[in-house]
């Protein structure tokens, strides 16, 4: 596996740290860079940002994503895997009128919350995606991701209708234990659990980070033999208006083997870590 970080930068500030015809000029205000950890200029991003951020009240970088990428062998002998949804879009279904029991919800970092009626959306917002996600976590699959699902049995999968024709919320039945190894933060270079009041480690466990920074690890459980959807007990995110901390998805080989072989989209697999 070869992990890259790549970093919208502050055009103003590039020449900092990199040479002019480095990366790729997105318009005048921001150059794409990756960078590798092994690279001596990645240690030097957060020195360079806090200087920046100090002598001209500006930020350094934009933004950032980890990509890791894995040979077919890696992610064909993988035992689990991570489901990262790629596409997000608005509104959420608390917006459109899904009603959400909040007593169940964690006090302080609202985690938990439970589903009180079936998902409403409104018909033409969801993405021409298999699979799609709120901003407020709901997960919704096309019909033709059910009947491929349903097709080859793949279990751990709770399939629930909506209120638009051919769509469904998509749920998992098991939870894994996410492990102390899993490294989250605010971004690669800041692991802070809390920021301008906002908490992001719950104290009683249910929210640990804000952003996940490494592959997941999780527990070894003998359900991972059994079923193919699975998210994560542990949550992720901060409560913020409509958002709210979401757990992290895993799936079997059967369930990534059905995604390539039916070719349904909005998907992308990491590696997951047993221990």
């Amino acid at each position: 596996m070869k992990e890259t970080l790549e970093l919208r930068i502050n055009y103003d500030y590039a020449h900092l740290l990199f040479k002019a015809d480095e990366g790729k000029n997105l318009g005048t205000a921001v150059k794409l860079v990756e960078l590798s950890k092994d690279d001596p200029r990645y240690r030097q991003v957060p020195i360079i940002a806090e200087e920046v951020r100090k002598k001209y009240d500006r930020g350094f970088f934009f933004g950032w994503q980890i990509k890791r990428n894995y040979s077919k062998k890696e992610l064909d002998t993988a035992t689990l895997l991570h489901l990262k949804i790629k596409v997000v879009f608005e509104p959420t279904g608390e917006d459109c009128g899904t009603l959400y029991d909040e007593t169940t919800a964690c006090e302080i970092c609202g985690a938990n919350r439970k589903q009180s009626r079936p998902l409403i959306l409104i018909k033409g917002m969801i993405p021409k995606k298999d699979i799609a996600r709120t901003i407020g976590g709901e997960v919704v699959v096309s019909e033709k991701f059910v009947k491929a699902a349903r097709q080859r049995n793949l279990k751990g999968l709770q399939l629930s209708p909506i209120n638009v024709e051919k769509y469904y919320q998509l749920t998992a039945n098991t939870e894994l234990e996410l492990l102390p190894k899993t490294i989250v933060g605010i971004n690669p270079f800041d692991l802070s659990t809390s920021d301008d009041g906002e908490i992001y480690k719950c104290p009683k466990g249910d929210t640990i980070g804000l952003n996940l920074l490494s592959e997941p690890y999780v527990a070894d459980n003998p359900l991972i033999k059994e079923f193919d959807f699975f998210a994560s007990r542990q949550k992720l995110g901060v409560k913020r208006g409509l958002l709210r901390p979401e757990p992290i998805y895993f799936c079997s080989p059967a369930f990534r083997k059905m995604i390539e072989e039916e070719k349904l989209s909005g998907f992308e697999f990491e590696i997951t870590k047993i221990e």
